[in-house]
């Protein structure tokens, strides 16, 4: 997930504050996009390495 898609996913959740959501459902999407992202951080690195 590059920068781009970060800052749509930060604009997402900015319209999705009037509508109620499940606190947990939000948690695990936030942990799910927390994990791509060091996934992709990961394979950056060991590219660099080689």
């Amino acid at each position: 997930m590059d920068n781009k898609e970060q800052e749509k996913d930060i604009s997402s959740l900015e319209c999705d504050k009037g509508k109620i959501r499940n606190d947990y459902e939000f948690l695990v999407q936030k942990l799910k996009s927390i994990k791509e992202i060091i996934n992709l951080l990961e394979k950056k690195f060991l590219q660099k390495e080689m």
